[in-house]
């Protein structure tokens, strides 16, 4: 349905937006799979020609499976020059069995017009942890910011946003000198990693890291910064970054932990 599009969608947890106003995008459930899907709510936001449609939701399970659906619902565009939003709350007998990355897809007159990813929140279930770092694997590789909360030396704790680069389950990030500020990161034994999904624009989770410092003078240490050199957006030395980041920077290794 080309006259159609959607714009954007969300589907997250009612009770955790109810009690911070915070739309976490996910699916929770309580227990170990399969477990019943506590309530959510979908957000979508369409634009196309005026008129009256009946819209259909999906979602599906890793392997592509309906495992629920709801509509026809009829639903009133008003026109090319608006953006339509609609919101609805879902408390359907539904189970979930997987906690692999699930997706939610938009019907309007029987045609699909768009489809996003819905993560499953499972805090109680050891299959989840897995999950979890699958997505986030999949989240950074798309990214290029994540966030980190750093213990400090007086108790306290800091976040920050940092660019990095990735190499398999691993990130490493550029701190000091004239780069990205983060403080006491190299002397942590481990730090929570936040990593957010380019898809929904929201975070999918965090993950507890462990920190290593890549020692200098060092092939590793040159090998990291080159690359992270193609990364670093606005470099303003080039090239030179490279001597630079010997003289005043450290290259801190991100590793996440098993559960």
């Amino acid at each position: 349905m080309a006259r159609v599009k959607l714009l954007s969608a969300m589907a997250y947890d009612h009770e955790g937006y109810e009690a911070d106003g915070v739309a976490d995008p996910v699916i929770r459930i309580l227990g170990e799979f399969p477990a019943p899907a506590r309530p959510f709510n979908v957000h979508r936001v369409y634009k196309g020609a005026q008129g009256v449609y009946e819209e259909g939701l999906l979602l599906l399970d890793p392997e592509g499976l309906v495992i629920w659906e709801r509509g026809p619902q009829l639903i009133e565009l008003r026109g090319m020059m608006f953006e339509d939003l609609f919101r609805s709350s879902v408390k359907a007998d539904l189970e979930i069995e997987s906690p692999g990355e699930h997706t939610l897809v938009f019907l309007l007159d029987g045609t699909e017009v768009g489809r996003i990813p819905v993560f499953i929140d499972a805090p109680q279930s050891v299959r989840s942890a897995g999950a979890l770092s699958q997505a986030a694997d999949a989240a950074l590789k798309k990214g290029s910011i994540l966030w980190l909360t750093i213990p400090q030396l007086d108790g306290s704790e800091v976040s920050r946003p940092a660019w990095y680069v990735q190499q398999g389950t691993k990130v490493f990030v550029v701190k000091g000198g004239h780069e990205q500020e983060l403080p006491n990161l190299e002397n942590c034994d481990v730090v929570t990693m936040h990593v957010k999904s380019k898809d929904v624009k929201a975070s999918i989770g965090e993950l507890p890291v462990s920190v290593r410092v890549i020692e200098k003078p060092s092939d590793e240490f040159d090998r990291i910064a080159t690359l992270g050199m193609g990364t670093r957006l606005n470099l303003p030395d080039g090239e030179g970054a490279l001597d630079r980041w010997r003289d005043e920077c450290t290259v801190v290794e991100l590793t996440p932990v098993a559960s």
